[in-house]
């Protein structure tokens, strides 16, 4: 497919701001001690009590909407921020009940996990939501169904591809990428161990750096540029500078599509091919189907 076809007229590439807001539930996710480690878990807090308000207002200055992935757990605890987000011009979009692997839920109570995480933060910020990220675990056979089934029309989950694509179901996926996130780069702490062998957090210019240099490569190739931020790891004093300076460098070409996920999913839908027989989606359902029948 030429990406070029997908994009508004003028627009070689698009871009789309993720904002993962897991106030911690990921840290605990991983490292279920960290509930009786206040002074560790605060390295997770940081981001509700100062990273948030931060980044809205560089987003701000910027006149840049992003998109925003809560549960339903972390908006209810911040009530007043995601209310604030929203009222910013922020896409909110929805991560679930609270951390929930889906994968070793039943279909039916994933189903209704997804029914009442969209319709308390409906209620909450006032919006439809019609984005999700799958917060953690695997991706269940069929996913996608229950994601059209409880009212979401787009996920920002997998990665399996530089470009929008529907499953064959007709939900849209907005791929994303791990080398495009700050978490790899910037989150730690040394006990429980974050990273588990340590030594992290690299020079700044070299984020930067590498974030620019993805970003020239998509725009080359006319393709869907999803930078992942998190509020406790980019919204620090010193990082939010490196924030504004990728948001700057992106900002400086007119031929540039800075989207929400529901914007880009839209035009995908209206836009987009169906995906190739060879597609990671279809390959990885195939294998699953076999590995089904098999067992």
């Amino acid at each position: 497919m030429n990406a070029r076809t997908l994009w508004p007229k003028g627009k070689k590439c698009a871009v789309m701001v993720a904002m993962p807001f897991d106030d911690g539930a990921d840290a605990l996710a991983a490292a279920p001690d960290l509930a009786n480690r206040s002074k560790s878990l605060s390295v997770w807090q940081f981001g509700a009590r100062r990273g948030v308000e931060r980044l809205c207002r560089a987003f701000s200055a910027l006149n840049v909407r992003t998109t925003w992935f809560l549960s339903a757990e972390t908006a209810n605890r911040h009530t007043d921020l995601a209310r604030a987000i929203a009222g910013a011009g922020h896409e909110i979009a929805s991560c679930g009940l609270s951390f929930d692997r889906y994968d070793a839920l039943t279909p039916a109570q994933a189903l209704e996990n997804l029914h009442r995480s969209r319709e308390a933060l409906s209620n909450l910020t006032g919006g439809q939501i019609s984005g999700f990220r799958l917060p953690q675990g695997n991706w269940p056979m069929g996913f996608d169904k229950l994601l059209l089934e409880s009212g979401y029309a787009w996920s920002a989950s997998l990665n399996g591809d530089d470009m929008p694509y529907s499953h064959p179901s007709g939900l849209v996926e907005i791929p994303i990428h791990p080398e495009l996130e700050d978490r790899p780069y910037f989150q730690f702490n040394f006990t429980p161990a974050f990273p588990k062998g340590q030594s992290r957090i690299p020079d700044y210019e070299g984020v930067l750096h590498n974030w620019i240099a993805e970003f020239d490569a998509y725009r080359r190739f006319g393709l869907c540029y999803v930078i992942q931020l998190r509020p406790e790891w980019s919204g620090t004093p010193g990082r939010i500078s490196l924030v504004e300076d990728l948001l700057r460098h992106i900002l400086s070409f007119d031929d540039v599509w800075l989207a929400t996920g529901t914007e880009i999913a839209e035009r995908q839908r209206s836009f987009g091919p169906a995906i190739e027989n060879d597609h990671p989606i279809r390959v990885f359902e195939a294998y699953r189907n076999g590995e089904r029948r098999d067992g």
